[in-house]
C-alpha cells in the first residue's frame, strides 16, 4: 500500500506538470532553418532524441509524410497535407535543448517568405496547433505503452517464477511428510533413518528458502501491478485531459482556403 501511495503521488506530480507542457503550445516568431517564422512552440520535459524519433513516426503514421533530418531540424518539403493546409508547402519541426528539457517548434511554410500564422490563416494555424499537441501526446502515450508492455512481460516472468516456486515447495512438502513417516516407523533401520534425517533437513532448508523467495516474488508482483496501473492511469488521464481541451475543428469540406497573398 505504501508503494502504491508513493507511485500515485508521483503520478499526481507528473500530471500537474505534463498538461502545462503539451496541451498549450504558444505561437511565436522563431528562427527555423535560418529564417524567422511564426510557429507553435512548446517545451517538454523529454529527451530530444526519442522525441525526434516519435515526431518522425507520428508524422508518417498520421499524415503519410516522411520527414528528413537536418541535425535537429526535420523537414518535409513541398508536401500537401489537407488535414493542416490546403496549399503545398514545407512542414518544419525544430528541436532545441533547453537545459534538461526539449523545445519543439512546428511551422508550415507555403512559400519562401510565407508562413502560416493565426492572424492571416486562423483555421489552418489551429489545425497545425492540434498537430503539434497530438505529436507530443503520441510521444508520451507511446512511451507509457512501451513501459506497460515491458512491465507486463516482467510480470509474466515473475508469475511464472512464483508458480514454479510453489510447485517445488508442494513437491518438497510431500517428500518431507513421507520421510518423516519413514523416520518414525519402526520398520526403518537406523542407517536408513540417518540418511532420511539428512534428506529431510535438506528439504526443510530448501522449503524455508522457497518461502522467503515466494514472499519476495509476491511483493514484486504487487509492485509491478501497481506500476502498470499507474502507467495505464497516466494514459487514461492524458487521453481524457487532451479530449477535454481539444478544440473543435470544422471539417475541411466546410472551409475555404486561406488567402496567402494577404
Amino acid at each position: 500500500m505504501r508503494t502504491f501511495t508513493f507511485l500515485f503521488f508521483i503520478f499526481s506530480l507528473f500530471t500537474s506538470v505534463v498538461y502545462a507542457q503539451f496541451l498549450q503550445p504558444v505561437e511565436k516568431k522563431i528562427d527555423i532553418d535560418k529564417k524567422v517564422t511564426p510557429a507553435w512552440v512548446l517545451t517538454v520535459d523529454e529527451e530530444k532524441d526519442p522525441l525526434i524519433e516519435s515526431a518522425e513516426d507520428y508524422t508518417k503514421e498520421e499524415l503519410g509524410v516522411k520527414l528528413k533530418g537536418r541535425r535537429d531540424l526535420l523537414i518535409a518539403e513541398e508536401v500537401r497535407i489537407p488535414s493542416i493546409a490546403f496549399h503545398t508547402g514545407d512542414l518544419k519541426i525544430q528541436f532545441s535543448s533547453v537545459g534538461s528539457e526539449t523545445q519543439i517548434a512546428v511551422a508550415f511554410m507555403p512559400g519562401y517568405d510565407i508562413s502560416l500564422n493565426s492572424q492571416d490563416n486562423p483555421q489552418e494555424m489551429e489545425r497545425l496547433r492540434q498537430f503539434t499537441r497530438n505529436l507530443v501526446k503520441y510521444h508520451k502515450v507511446s512511451f507509457l505503452q512501451q513501459t506497460i508492455a515491458d512491465d507486463e512481460k516482467r510480470l509474466r516472468d515473475l508469475e511464472s517464477s512464483l508458480k514454479k516456486n510453489q510447485r517445488e515447495y508442494k513437491r518438497l512438502d510431500k517428500q518431507a511428510a513421507r520421510m518423516d513417516r519413514q523416520i518414525n516407523s519402526s520398520k526403518t533401520d537406523e542407517n536408513k533413518k540417518f540418511d532420511l534425517e539428512n534428506d529431510l533437513k535438506a528439504a526443510q532448508d530448501r522449503m524455508e528458502t522457497l518461502e522467503g523467495t515466494e514472499g519476495e516474488l509476491e511483493d514484486e508482483i504487487a509492485g509491478m501491478n501497481d506500476k502498470i496501473y499507474v502507467s495505464q492511469t497516466k494514459i487514461n488521464d492524458i487521453e481524457n485531459k487532451f479530449a477535454e481541451n481539444e478544440a473543435t475543428v470544422t471539417s475541411e469540406s466546410e472551409l475555404e482556403p486561406d488567402d496567402y497573398d494577404q
